[in-house]
């Protein structure tokens, strides 16, 4: 079994706004390894970005991570100074954004934005820099990567854009990557060759990936492991392919039975009545009791985790929903 390279345990990150106390994560647990790719899925504001934020260290005011560990190969970097932290980010731990124009500065051409990257964590020539830029460009899918570093982010495609981040991330040879839904702007052809690349990567460098989405399509084709958070929590986790074939929180089976794919032709899409708990106020129990048909009193208190090793889920009443998703997965 390889390496264990991060441990989050009990995670609660808050942000103290002026209408009150945003409880944006609260109570994240799990664990991944050298290698391996979790999928954290789950719908707008469900906390899954935080919880990569507050990974990698990147909480600013009026939020801040107000309980748990994050330990990663066995520190703590909620404990870590800002300049211990700098040394981890886009170093051991890396961050590929929804929008590569936050990760891209418009005014310097990428050649300068990556070498600057490699200089900042390491002792390079410049030479040396601009060869290992052209590489991990050439890596990660960039077409002529030569020329491409003589350009300026405006003059490259989403696509490009994308690619040219990746590489950005994938530049110090970092442990561990955080992806924040990179690909959800980009057309499904070019999302599908991002994907493949991206797997590719991850099997020849041994590290590990967390892919933020809110497609349960893209996780099914590259996780190993899928965790499903619901207002803040994470409600259902496990072994990718049991969760998708045997989901057994309700809201999990809600995602699932809403992928058109999985519709009868001509019949309506299902949907999940109702809609996400403001989180300033958080119900007390479950927080899906609201939207769901089984929910009884019991769902008052917050459930705890049950199930297997594989397969985990917070439910009372958990659904026995044969989901047939052979279509999701390759």
């Amino acid at each position: 079994m390889s390496e264990l390279l991060l441990d989050v345990r009990n995670l609660c990150t808050r942000f103290y706004t002026d209408s009150g106390v945003l409880h944006a994560v609260e109570d994240v647990s799990f664990t991944l390894r050298a290698g391996q790719t979790m999928g954290l899925v789950g719908e707008s504001g469900s906390g899954k970005s935080v919880t990569g934020f507050s990974i990698l260290g990147l909480i600013d005011q009026p939020g801040r991570i107000v309980s748990g560990e994050v330990l990663f190969k066995g520190q703590d970097i909620t404990k870590l100074s800002k300049k211990q932290l700098r040394h981890l980010q886009g170093n051991r731990i890396a961050m590929v954004f929804q929008d590569p124009m936050m990760t891209l500065n418009p005014v310097l051409r990428i050649s300068e934005q990556m070498i600057e990257a490699l200089q900042a964590h390491e002792k390079i020539s410049y030479a040396d820099a601009r060869q290992r830029a052209r590489d991990v460009l050439g890596a990660t899918g960039v077409p002529s990567p030569e020329s491409r570093l003589d350009a300026y982010p405006h003059q490259l495609s989403g696509g490009m854009r994308q690619r040219v981040a990746l590489a950005i991330a994938m530049l110090n040879k970092p442990d561990l990557i955080i992806a924040d839904e990179p690909t959800t702007a980009l057309d499904v052809s070019i999302q599908s060759q991002i994907l493949a690349e991206v797997q590719g990567l991850v099997k020849a460098t041994n590290m590990a990936l967390i892919w933020i989405t809110h497609d349960l399509s893209v996780v099914a084709g590259i996780a190993d492991t899928l965790s499903v958070m619901y207002a803040g929590r994470i409600v259902e986790t496990g072994h990718v392919g049991a969760v998708l074939d045997q989901p057994r929180h309700p809201y999990t089976a809600g995602l699932i039975g809403s992928l058109p794919g999985n519709a009868e032709p001509g019949t309506r899409l299902q949907q999940i009545p109702g809609l996400a708990p403001n989180m300033f106020h958080p119900p007390k129990g479950c927080a899906f009791a609201a939207r769901c048909g089984s929910a009884t009193d019991a769902c008052q208190v917050q459930p705890e985790f049950t199930g297997t090793e594989d397969h985990r889920y917070r439910c009372f009443h958990p659904v026995t929903l044969n989901s047939n998703m052979q279509e999701l997965r390759p």
